[in-house]
This record gives structure tokens, C-alpha cells and sequence, in this order.
């Protein structure tokens, strides 16, 4: 039926329209509603040489014509009458429809529904002169959707909150650094980032204060184990050598030589 009506335009183009070309498109078009469930909008319409010629309403359940082809508004009032007389053309567009619902359901849970919890990274970065102030980075990556709140506790007291806002990633996530000014500081005061976005269930919080950081401590930790297993090792090497001398054990020079 399609077929026979995009014929028709055809036909009637070629006898009634100079010959400058035409193009005939069937068209469906399928994108986000405008309420809160992300319900699908539908629309299927037929255009001649790039202009609307007729389309299905659903709330009125039919196909009407539009008025913005003068020259061929009686063909397309016949054409309009011929589809809405036809059961197929009902049933193919609501199908299709449909079809365009359940998909945009689908991709908006998997893109505009998406969740993915941040990661957090407090850290005092090294200067690189002496007039550089000091400062402490809070950096959050790795999240989903864009909207995050940022803070600065010091000592049981926001001083800084997130004045920018995150910046995309590239890879569907998105990633903002906080930074605080550790002028003024005293050595005992402590510095706590706060992390709250939509995927936690509770804030994300990452205490600092001022000596070694805890890359820092676990570094030092482990040569520290290092040291004392070799130490120990060490240790009983003497202790098995002093034993053996004691008992009366003493290699004799080319021995194994002379029995081999």
C-alpha cells in the first residue's frame, strides 16, 4: 500500500509539477516524551520533495493531511482517505509504535537512569616553588549523572563547597576537582573531603592531615617488613653456623673432590 501511494505521488508530480525532481519519503520518528517516566513520542508522516504531505495523529487514531503542498491537496485528501480505510496501515503503525516505547525505555534506563558511583582521591600535590601556596585536592571521577556536592570540612566545619561544575570525562562519566587553600593552617588541624551524589547511599568522606599521606605510610610499611624478614633470615644463617661448628662438623678441603 506504501508502494502504491509513493507511485501515485509520482505519477501525479510528473504530470501536474514541472520537471524539477521530487523525492518521496515515508518518515517515523521515535524520541523522548516530555513527562518524568521517559514515555516515547511517535510520529509517522509521508513528505513530497522534503514537505509533509499527510501522518498519523495518535490521539485522534487516524491520518490526516497537511495543507503545505497546495497543488497536490486533493491527491493527498484521497491518499489520506485510502489509509485510514486500510486495517494493515493501522496495525503497521501502531506496531511500530510500540516497538519505539519499549526501545526508548530500554536506552533511557541504560543512559539517562544510569547510576555509577565516584571515586575519591585526597591528596596534597608537591610545589613547585617556594611562593606556590599550599593547597589540598579533592578529586571525584568516575560518576553518573553530572550533578555532585563537593565539600571541605575542617575541623568539624564546611569551609568549602564545589563552586564549579563537573566536566565530562569522555566515557559517559564525569570528574571535578576541589581544591582548598592550607594557608593559615595549624599542624593539628584535620581536613576532611565530603562526597555526596544520586548512586550512594551514604557519603563518600576521606580524612587528611598534615604528615605523611598513607601511599606515604604503606610505602614505608612494607620496606619496614622487608628490613626485618631480612633480618631474621640473616639472624638464623649465623645462628645454624654457630650450631654446626659446635658440633664437631668441619668440611674437609676437596673431599667431595676425591669421592666423586
Amino acid at each position: 500500500m506504501k508502494g502504491c501511494i509513493a507511485e501515485l505521488l509520482l505519477v501525479y508530480s510528473a504530470v501536474s509539477l514541472p520537471a524539477t525532481g521530487y523525492v518521496v519519503q515515508e518518515i517515523t520518528y521515535c524520541g523522548y516524551g516530555d513527562d518524568v517516566e521517559g514515555n516515547g513520542t511517535f510520529e509517522y508522516f509521508m513528505t513530497f520533495n522534503h514537505q509533509p504531505a499527510l501522518g498519523y495523529d495518535s490521539k485522534e487514531n487516524m491520518f490526516l493531511p497537511f495543507r503545505s503542498i497546495t497543488e497536490m491537496l486533493i491527491v493527498v485528501l484521497e491518499f489520506t482517505t485510502e489509509l485510514n480505510s486500510r486495517p494493515d496501515m493501522f496495525h503497521y503503525v501502531r506496531s511500530e509504535e510500540k516497538r519505539c516505547k519499549e526501545e526508548m525505555k530500554t536506552f533511557r534506563n541504560r543512559t539517562v537512569q544510569r547510576r555509577v558511583k565516584p571515586s575519591m582521591e585526597v591528596y596534597s600535590p608537591e610545589q613547585f616553588s617556594e611562593d606556590s601556596p599550599p593547597v589540598l585536592i579533592c578529586h571525584v571521577w568516575g560518576f553518573y549523572p553530572q550533578k555532585i556536592f563537593v565539600a571541605w570540612i575542617k575541623n568539624d566545619k564546611t569551609v568549602v563547597k564545589n563552586v564549579s561544575e563537573a566536566v565530562r570525562v569522555g566515557d559517559w562519566t564525569y570528574q571535578v576537582v576541589v581544591s582548598l587553600d592550607l594557608r593559615g593552617s595549624d599542624p593539628g588541624d584535620n581536613y576532611t573531603c565530603v562526597v555526596e551524589h544520586e548512586s550512594l547511599e551514604e557519603p563518600l568522606m576521606e580524612t587528611w592531615k598534615a604528615g605523611l599521606t598513607t601511599k606515604q605510610i604503606i610505602k614505608i610499611s612494607l620496606a619496614s617488613l622487608i628490613f626485618v624478614l631480612g633480618l631474621v633470615t640473616m639472624i638464623a644463617g649465623i645462628i645454624c653456623w654457630k650450631n654446626s661448628k659446635r658440633s664437631g662438623y668441619v668440611p674437609i678441603p676437596g673431599y667431595n673432590d676425591v669421592q666423586s
